[in-house]
């Protein structure tokens, strides 16, 4: 498992420190190898205007990490068509003879995070 996967970076975040009273966090980019699909692709309407609303829903042997705020762990990001992707839901499912876990990942705004430049791409 994943039948159809390729490789794709994972951002993780490790422990959030304050730094001048800003919760600050360091990551490392990871290379997994996961079966990514599309969910949905809607249009929601903000007041500063419209932006994409896309879910994916992801396959693979990796455990993908969601934000825990009591442990201070940021969600992991998953970096797709060259946008970034916020994990909202990761489960492992053992109820066949192939196990593997499944996570739901939606769109950050670039407004909170910026689109990945050329070297992060690659």
């Amino acid at each position: 498992m994943p039948f159809f996967g390729r490789n794709y970076t994972l951002r993780r975040y490790g422990e959030d420190t304050v730094v001048n009273g800003y919760p600050v966090a360091e990551y490392e980019d990871i290379s997994v190898v996961l079966d990514v699909q599309t969910l949905s692709d809607d249009e929601v309407i903000e007041t500063g205007g419209s932006r994409d609303r896309m879910m994916l829903k992801t396959f693979g042997d990796f455990p993908i990490r969601c934000s825990k705020q009591e442990d201070g762990v940021r969600s992991d990001q998953l970096l797709y068509e060259g946008r970034w992707f916020e994990c909202m839901s990761s489960r492992l499912s053992e109820n066949t003879l192939i196990k593997h876990w499944t996570s739901t990942f939606e769109l950050i705004p670039v407004s909170q995070n910026p689109a990945p430049t050329e070297t992060e791409e690659s």
